[in-house]
């Protein structure tokens, strides 16, 4: 039995879930690696985006790969819990769709430091401090505005040779920024969201399976 409130039972299990909740300090102690070698240019960035957008962006986790990663992970949007709770993009985050990423990635040998999650829109999209009329934008609308730090993130990420786009959303966000380029020695692959209401499903978890078999090899 897991305690009440624990939504990443593969992060509680590792001891590295990143909740104060349940492990008292966890937070601060990620965020004080936050300017180690491999994520140090990385953070700089969302600091500089976060500067000109006046919005709130979550850092890189200094757990995953980094600028070392060879992977790339790339979902739609940070969740509540990545933006107000770790402030960081994380497997260890508490909510369902880190523990997805995370069971996956250990059912097909992907090692998170191997790895960098990101997103298209590197900001909440639903965030109330966003909403016009007291009504959110648009994911769609929010990525147009994001185009340009999906082609700034490729140039941050030298070592990257696969990535892995995460949803709908991803792919069409990375058609707009990249259209029919890739980088040299990259290699593209979608498979749907890791997301409960996606993965909850048998056929997107098993194409899903197969897209993170694929971004192991």
């Amino acid at each position: 039995m897991y305690p009440s409130g624990v939504r990443n039972k593969v992060a509680f299990d590792l001891g590295t879930l990143l909740d104060d909740a349940f492990f008292p300090g966890s937070v601060a102690a990620r965020h004080s690696r936050k300017d180690e070698p491999h994520v140090v240019e990385l953070n700089a960035w969302v600091d500089r985006i976060a500067e000109d957008t006046g919005k709130k962006v979550p850092y890189f986790d200094p757990r995953a790969g980094g600028s070392r990663a060879r992977v790339l992970l790339l979902q739609q949007d940070p969740s509540e819990v990545a933006q107000k709770g770790s402030r960081m993009i994380s497997r260890d985050n508490n909510d369902r769709t880190a523990h997805n990423t995370s069971t996956i990635c250990d059912l097909v040998g992907l090692d998170y430091d191997k790895v960098v999650p990101w997103n298209v829109v590197p900001w909440w999209v639903r965030d109330p401090d966003l909403f016009v009329g007291g009504r959110p934008r648009t994911l769609v609308a929010e990525a147009k505005l994001a185009t340009i730090y999906v082609r700034e993130l490729m140039q941050l990420l030298p070592r990257v040779e696969k990535v892995l786009l995460l949803g709908r959303a991803a792919q069409e966000a990375w058609d707009r920024a990249m259209g029919a380029s890739i980088p040299e020695g990259v290699q593209l692959r979608s498979c749907p969201h890791t997301s409960p209401l996606a993965y909850n499903q048998l056929r997107n978890r098993c194409e899903s399976r197969a897209a993170f078999e694929w971004a192991a090899v």
